[in-house]
């Protein structure tokens, strides 16, 4: 029997009625169709086609035993067959291995890595490193503290979880497929909603709103505009969880950024409105200030009183993972000999203790004002001339250029003490407004009260006398030396700890060669400015003024000369004193010779297109002075540079709630407050080399060689 009649009967089996044999071509149709249907129903299987497609398919319905007329069911082509009996063996075919190794993290796919394997933020455009596909630790760190998109980023997993439940339900027959959707729309609301009142909590510690301002009706009602299912967080949760929870996590952050790292430990005073004296203990890491503790005096004391060393020692212990290695204080004696000693044998890489000299300099202008009698003269008096301007509009008017006074009155209160001297210039800038105003008949006339118009008749005397301009004008003179030199430490941020001994010399200088002083006010003058340098020297004062190739100790006496030469021959005790005295002639000798022989290098550093860091660095021919220049020439010279004090900021706070948190919700704030920018501005890369991050070989130098008796 052929194929052909064997195809014939299996047709005619089917079809019982014959009607199958009114078409020439049945037999090979039904055997094509057949086979295709089966193709179909495989390719339906392997790719997701609905079984009720198949079902209503002519091919489906032949097989079931319907009757297919050749108008409905066409034969296939050869390709069509070919093309199904592929995707057959496609389906039969074992499933690749998989490829070893670990799978590719899905942060990449929010980052671009270009040819140069530069990788370049998706969101906001910025280069986050320059190591290709690596180092993913630095590309989380940048979604989560660096890049303004951060937000979608911490979304896209619950959004991604709420996609993946929709795309799992795709059959018609699931009929929990809406409500799938709308626990999906559900999650993704709710993480928003938390992460919008994390942020908007954060907004609110680290600017200092009051937390009553959050019930404000204008500020709901500016939100609800925009979202009104979001709410806001209240009093209670600002006061208690989240204030606890927003602690922890910036607590946990600056231990991540300290933790291993050389820092330098920072102390100073301030005093509230209730005048009890706070300490705030400070870490400065890679020019980033942390504020560590906002300790609290139990009574009433002087700001510059000296520091507990049991409280000292409680600090350092409870941040050990930080290897400090200097203590800066606002000035000197607010750490005892003693205390120092018993804080180094504890702590062996701690070897340096000195106070800050921006302190000292603005501690000068008072010494000064206070010495010389004419000069504190004419301070009160352009003093009590700002009040009396300052509380008449009118007068204002008249004289606008004149600068506003602190809350107290006080010239010294003035917003920064860059304004004093701005005060004394606006004056004779003003010189003629000023007499012009004060001379007329209804001046003292115009006076509210018995004790203003006494005030602007002695301001009537001062103006109008002949020694107004003279005083104003010489007074100015003593005051611009020290104007420039608070300048240049405020700005400068790569200005080393030698630069103070010479700020101090050039003061000096400045006061004796003017002719005008006279030869007591010289030396009343020059006594201010060396009390004062020495309320806040130490040590590395001393070993920068002669490590520095631009210096090298030459204005140095005899006697801070020879406490240098020791301290550098104990904290180098791994060779013989002779040697390292040896080794310290010949380092000059070279600074000689590359004076001389390399006039443009010198220029740079004179300049500082060099650091003094960076030239010891290529230092290598004297392996003990370069760890003992590594670790002096990355401290910095003020203990609030590079930025402002942490004062200002604890003072407002604790006006602002000292009488509606307890001490330890309030001391949570502070720390919050205070290490806000610091925490949002830590991150995981560095574009250059760091003095702080490579002083680590100092420090371990130190450790391995402590010095048995530095102090």
């Amino acid at each position: 029997m052929s194929p052909t009649t064997s195809g014939a009967e299996d047709a005619n089996a089917l079809d019982p009625s014959g009607s199958n044999a009114a078409f020439p071509h049945g037999v090979e149709s039904v055997d094509h169709d057949a086979r295709a249907a089966s193709v179909a129903a495989a390719t339906a299987a392997g790719f997701g086609v609905s079984v009720l497609s198949l079902e209503t398919h002519p091919l489906h319905q032949f097989q079931q035993g319907a009757v297919v007329t050749a108008s409905s069911s066409p034969p296939p082509s050869s390709v069509a067959v070919a093309t199904a009996e592929l995707v057959v063996q496609h389906q039969n075919a074992p499933p690749p291995k998989r490829k070893g190794g670990r799978a590719k993290d899905a942060i990449w796919n929010e980052t671009t890595i270009m040819e140069d394997k530069t990788v370049v933020c998706n969101h906001c455009s910025a280069v986050i490193h320059k190591y290709g596909c690596a180092k993913v630790e630095r590309v989380r760190a940048h979604f989560q503290n660096r890049c303004l998109q951060s937000a979608n980023y911490q979304n896209r997993n619950v959004h991604a979880a709420a996609v993946k439940k929709q795309k799992t339900a795709h059959s018609p027959s699931n009929g929990n497929s809406d409500a799938v959707n709308r626990r999906g729309a559900e999650s993704v609301g709710v993480a928003k909603v938390g992460l919008f009142k994390r942020k908007f909590t954060q907004w609110v510690y680290a600017t200092g709103q009051a937390f009553d301002d959050m019930e404000n009706e204008f500020l709901v009602n500016a939100l609800c505009t925009l979202r009104p299912d979001v709410p806001l967080p209240s009093r209670d949760e600002l006061e208690n969880e989240l204030l606890e929870l927003e602690c922890n996590a910036t607590q946990a952050k600056v231990n991540k950024a300290l933790s291993g790292n050389a820092c330098i430990l920072a102390i100073e005073h301030w005093t509230n409105a209730s005048g009890v004296v706070h300490t705030n203990y400070v870490a400065l890491c890679d020019n980033t200030p942390y504020l560590l503790e906002c300790t609290t005096s139990s009574q009433t004391q002087d700001a510059a009183a000296e520091i507990p060393v049991e409280e000292l020692e409680a600090v350092l212990a409870k941040h050990k993972k930080c290897a400090f290695y200097a203590i800066v204080t606002t000035e000197k004696a607010m750490l005892s000999n003693a205390t120092c000693e018993r804080i180094q044998k504890k702590y062996l890489q701690c070897v340096f203790y000195y106070g800050c000299v921006r302190h000292a300099l603005r501690l000068l202008v008072n010494d000064i004002t206070a010495t010389l009698p004419w000069l504190e003269k004419t301070r009160d008096s352009v003093t009590e001339l700002l009040r009396v301007v300052q509380g008449s509009y009118k007068l204002q008017l008249q004289v606008p250029g004149l600068p506003r006074i602190g809350a107290d009155g006080n010239l010294g209160s003035l917003l920064s003490y860059e304004q004093v001297f701005d005060a004394l210039e606006a004056i004779l800038s003003s010189e003629k407004e000023l007499y012009a105003v004060v001379s007329r008949r209804d001046f003292v006339e115009a006076s509210r009260s018995p004790v203003e118009k006494e005030q602007r008749k002695r301001i009537q005397d001062f103006v109008l006398g002949e020694t107004f301009v003279n005083d104003v004008n010489n007074a100015l003179k003593l005051v611009r030396p020290l104007q420039q030199q608070l300048l240049r430490v405020e700005s400068d941020r790569s200005a080393t700890l030698s630069q103070v001994y010479h700020c101090f010399v050039e003061l000096l200088d400045t006061y004796v060669s003017m002719e005008w002083v006279s030869k007591k006010d010289k030396a009343l003058i020059s006594s201010c400015v060396k009390e004062r340098f020495h309320s806040i020297y130490g040590d590395a004062h001393g070993v920068a003024y002669m490590l520095d190739p631009l210096y090298l100790g030459e204005h140095l006496d005899a006697a801070k000369k020879s406490e240098v030469e020791a301290f550098i021959t104990l904290y180098c005790n791994g060779l013989e004193p002779e040697k390292i005295l040896t080794q310290l002639e010949k380092y000059k000798a070279m600074v000689h010779e590359l004076k001389e022989c390399n006039s443009t290098y010198w220029k740079m550093l004179e300049s500082g297109e060099v650091r003094t860091f960076d030239f010891w660095i290529e230092r290598r021919q004297f392996p003990q002075l370069q760890q003992l220049a590594w670790a002096v020439f990355s401290l910095p010279n003020a203990s609030t540079t590079p930025s402002k004090s942490f004062s200002a900021q604890c003072q407002l706070i604790h006006s602002k709630f000292q009488t509606k948190l307890s001490a330890e919700k309030l001391q949570r704030l502070t720390q919050v407050n205070c290490n806000a920018k610091s925490v949002a501005a830590t991150s995981a890369d560095g574009a250059e080399l760091s003095p702080l991050g490579a002083v680590a070989d100092a420090t371990t130098f130190a450790s391995n060689n402590p010095p048995s008796a530095i102090l």
